[in-house]
């Protein structure tokens, strides 16, 4: 039992004790008044110990067996003392029950002194065994010579007078009292297991959250980590093809001075996928009596590049030197378009890291510039792109002049728990994202995120911005995305809003322009 639990209860004993010295004055001189000094000093000795023990941390909790000792030995005291109050008066002069009436009184207190254990089987017993043990006074009252009154009359009570229909009140007394106090035990119970299973379900919930947070930091530093190692491998591959590129240039520079001249002379087409084929064969044929190995890198290299095979009909096989060029130049031709697509894709690669880089530590990097909406925007939907290969549509209104003052990685994760949460709300086979961005006032720019999902119901309207609250199903979210976002907002020195209807649901973010 806990220190608090322990406390109550050393109160409770603390109060029978007082009354033990109460029954000791008003006892004085009387036989009784050696057992009432006994009890009194038992219970306040032992209250006081107890206590000191709690308050300077030397007990902090008890087992439910130790405690469950403690209250038979209280009560056996008790009913001892209760027994030596009637045999020590003298046989002339029973003492009755109805004269000792305290210990009726602390009979009563004991009963919630028990009550307060909240051990409903416990409390049960020992109710029964306090009344059977104050019947055991009456019983040994009459034995020793009291008078047994049954009369329908009542009549005071003398020493040696037991009037019955007082004591059989005080039995159903006790007897009541023992019931409430199950009845009370059990409704406290009910509520501590309901309380329990709260805190365990919140418990749960909170070890849940702290364990995805630990893997986000854990994410977040992995994450940094791997940016720095891939970082340098990417600036090595573009570095090299660069290199390689400048490389074919200057070569093609050295033999042909000219070449940009005669580039222009070139034709360009666009082909479809039927029209490679057919240009394929027709390029073979046209140009047959060159080398098969030539001949393969002209048809190749045209229709990967885009050129006509009417740029080369003037030419015949003994025209050496042209077709020299034509080989070098469609060289170099596919090195530049090498080169444009490394490029690129390290540019999406090192964007993608950037934007992880950003999310890894949002809040501890406050500082804030002035950025384009835009374009953090446009980031967080390359990251989504593989949902707008399905059939989901996006539908963008960007105005890429428009500046805000904020913290951009802050922002980031506003945009991505926005956008994800329209993607998860509309189909993937007939959803729509709209996202806007314009001014709505000189001062102001909004952010408009507009998707064609089921919409909010009214009834949780109110409760979306609330920590811990989620729609979703069960290990889909946990219901911190948009209270971190309207925190992360409010931060910034903006708000948010939203408006839901069945097939219509927008979260409206305004923000300050830059000045």
């Amino acid at each position: 039992m806990k220190s608090k639990g322990l406390l109550i209860l050393i109160s409770i004993r603390t109060v029978i004790g007082w009354i033990g010295v109460i029954a000791a004055f008003l006892n004085l001189g009387k036989p009784p008044f050696w057992v009432a000094c006994f009890v009194g000093f038992y219970f306040l000795s032992s209250s006081f110990f107890a206590k000191y023990k709690i308050r300077n941390k030397l007990v902090s909790e008890l087992g439910n067996l130790s405690v469950i000792s403690f209250l038979i030995l209280d009560f056996l005291i008790i009913l001892s003392g209760f027994y030596l109050t009637i045999l020590s008066h003298p046989k002339e002069l029973v003492a009755t029950p109805i004269q000792n009436a305290i210990f009726f009184s602390i009979f009563f207190l004991y009963q919630l002194y028990i009550g307060f254990f909240l051990h409903r089987k416990f409390s049960a017993m020992m109710g029964l065994i306090v009344t059977l043990g104050y019947i055991g006074g009456i019983i040994l009252a009459t034995q020793n010579g009291a008078e047994f009154f049954t009369g329908y009359r009542l009549v005071p009570q003398t020493p040696n007078r037991i009037v019955l229909p007082l004591e059989i009140l005080k039995v159903i007394l006790l007897l009541s009292i023992t019931i409430c106090i199950i009845r009370l035990v059990t409704f406290l119970l009910d509520i501590l297991e309901n309380n329990n299973k709260s805190l365990v379900e919140e418990l749960n919930k909170r070890e849940t959250l702290l364990l995805k947070n630990d893997r986000l930091v854990t994410l977040g530093t992995l994450a940094s980590n791997v940016a720095h190692e891939i970082n340098n491998p990417l600036a090595g591959i573009k570095s090299m093809s660069d290199f390689l590129f400048e490389e074919e240039l200057s070569f093609l520079t050295r033999k042909e001075p000219l070449w940009r001249e005669k580039e222009k002379q070139l034709f360009w087409k666009y082909r479809t996928r039927t029209e490679k084929r057919e240009d394929y064969d027709l390029i073979m044929n046209l140009f047959s009596f060159l080398p098969k190995a030539d001949l393969i890198f002209l048809a190749d290299r045209c229709i990967d590049i885009g050129v006509d095979y009417r740029s080369f009909e003037g030419l015949k096989k003994e025209d050496i030197k042209e077709w020299d060029f034509v080989y070098l130049w469609l060289k170099f031709k596919t090195m530049e378009k090498a080169n444009l697509l490394v490029s690129n894709a390290i540019s999406r690669t090192e964007k993608v890291i950037s934007t992880f880089r950003q999310f890894s530590l949002p809040f501890l990097e406050q500082d804030k510039t002035k950025v384009s909406v835009g374009e953090g925007i446009r980031d967080i939907l390359f990251l989504y792109h593989q949902y707008w290969e399905t059939s989901r549509r996006l539908v963008t209104e960007i105005d890429d002049q428009i500046k805000v003052f904020v913290s951009e990685p802050a922002m980031k994760l506003v945009w991505s728990h926005l956008l994800f949460n329209a993607i998860q709300t509309t189909s993937s086979q007939s959803g729509e994202v709209k996202v806007r961005v314009s001014l709505i006032a000189d001062s102001e720019v909004e952010v408009a995120i507009t998707d064609n999902g089921p919409g909010i119901p009214d009834s949780l309207q109110d409760q979306i911005f609330q920590p811990f609250f989620t729609t979703k199903d069960q290990g889909e979210g946990i219901g911190l995305g948009l209270y971190v976002s309207k925190e992360i907002i409010k931060n910034q020195n903006g708000r948010i809003q939203f408006e839901s209807l069945s097939g219509k649901t927008t979260f409206s973010v305004i923000l300050p322009v830059a000045e």
